[in-house]
Parts: C-alpha cells; sequence; structure tokens
C-alpha cells in the first residue's frame, strides 16, 4: 500500500501543479512581451496563480483520497497559492525598490517565509480537522516548496527580453515540471502519514460510536 501510495502522490501532484504552473508562466511571458503596466501584471498574475493553486489543489486531493475534503482542500490550495503570488510579486511592482538596504533586506526574507508557509498553513486550517497533530505538514511543505522553487530561477541568466517567446516559455515550463516533481516527491511521506493519521482518527471515532 505504501508504494501505491506515493506512486499516485507524485504523479498525480507532479501533473497538478506541473500543468498548473503553465497558466502563470503563459500569462507572465505574454504580459512581459506586450510590456504591459504594473497594475495589470499583478492581479492578472494573482489571478494565474490562483488557476495554478486549484490545480495543484485538485491533484493533491487525488493524491490523498477521500483522507480530505476535496473542495475545501482545492479552494485553501488556491488562496494559499494566490497569496504566495502576491507576495511574490510585490517587490517588481514597488517604484524604487532597491535590495541595497538592510531593512529592505529583512522586509524580503519575511515576505519569502511567508511565501513559503502561505499554502501549507491554509492547508493545514482544512488537514487539522481530519487529521490530529498535522502540523507539521506546514514545515515540511514549506521546505519541499523552498527546493522546488530553486528550479524556477534557474534559466534567468540565460533569458532576457531578446529571447524568443517558444524558448522563453520552454525555459519556465521545463523547471516548472521539475519544481512539481521536487515537491510532490519531497512532501510523500509526509501525505502518507496524513493518510495513516486520518484512518487512524476515523476508526477510533468508529469504535466509540458504532453505527446501529
Amino acid at each position: 500500500m505504501k508504494r501505491t501510495f506515493l506512486r499516485r502522490w507524485v504523479f498525480a501532484v507532479t501533473a497538478g501543479e506541473a500543468i498548473g504552473f503553465i497558466i502563470p508562466a503563459a500569462v507572465g511571458g505574454s504580459l512581459a512581451l506586450a510590456e504591459a503596466p504594473s497594475f495589470v501584471v499583478y492581479p492578472a498574475m494573482i489571478l494565474a496563480g490562483a488557476c495554478e493553486g486549484i490545480l495543484l489543489g485538485l491533484g493533491q486531493s487525488i493524491g490523498f483520497g477521500s483522507s480530505v475534503p476535496r473542495s475545501a482542500w482545492v479552494t485553501a490550495t488556491a488562496a494559499g497559492a494566490a497569496l504566495a503570488w502576491s507576495l511574490g510579486m510585490l517587490p517588481s511592482t514597488i517604484v524604487g525598490f532597491d535590495l541595497g538596504s538592510l531593512s529592505t533586506l529583512l522586509w524580503v526574507g519575511m515576505g519569502a517565509v511567508l511565501l513559503l508557509v502561505s499554502i501549507p498553513t491554509l492547508q493545514w486550517l482544512v488537514l487539522r480537522r481530519a487529521v490530529p497533530g498535522s502540523f507539521r505538514w506546514i514545515p515540511i511543505n514549506a521546505g519541499a516548496w523552498a527546493a522546488g522553487i530553486l528550479w524556477t530561477v534557474a534559466p534567468s541568466p540565460f533569458i532576457d527580453e531578446n529571447t524568443a517567446p517558444p524558448v522563453l516559455l520552454g525555459s519556465y515550463v521545463l523547471p516548472g515540471i521539475l519544481m512539481a516533481a521536487t515537491v510532490a516527491t519531497l512532501t510523500g511521506f509526509a501525505a502518507k502519514r496524513v493518510v495513516l493519521a486520518a484512518e487512524a482518527a476515523a476508526e477510533w471515532a468508529q469504535q466509540r460510536h458504532p453505527t446501529a
């Protein structure tokens, strides 16, 4: 069962996040080519990020099976992804933003931490209702996202405004797939513990309140 669950989880989460990431990648690339102003880019990317979150949440809920309520999980994941994108895009919308000062670096550091915990924290608000002691979901997922996001910054030194659109899109789609696979793999065992805990809680409740 363990191997079956992990295979299902990794495949479903990788597919959901990889497909979902194409949406903000395509939207961001299109807006960059169109030289859209920041007041257009910012909300558009937040909306695209929410769409990514919907697909990620759907993939994770498929991986979890019946252990988590699908609609609540997908909604929480979409909201967390929208929050993450709003934090990630914020520096590019601030006029005169400069990393040269210590105070700015501190704010960026705090923002980065909030970005990493945004999705798993909102997911945990759903998870804690079904699985006691599931708070570890937050740090495990934050660490997985910290590792996975590194793939998305890898193309930056090799692309610029002269990069052809197909190459530009591909340079983010492939890292997006690698990010998705990294997050899915690193969260697999935590997800398995969630399922086992949910099953144990359900069995305990059944024993205390058996049906007639």
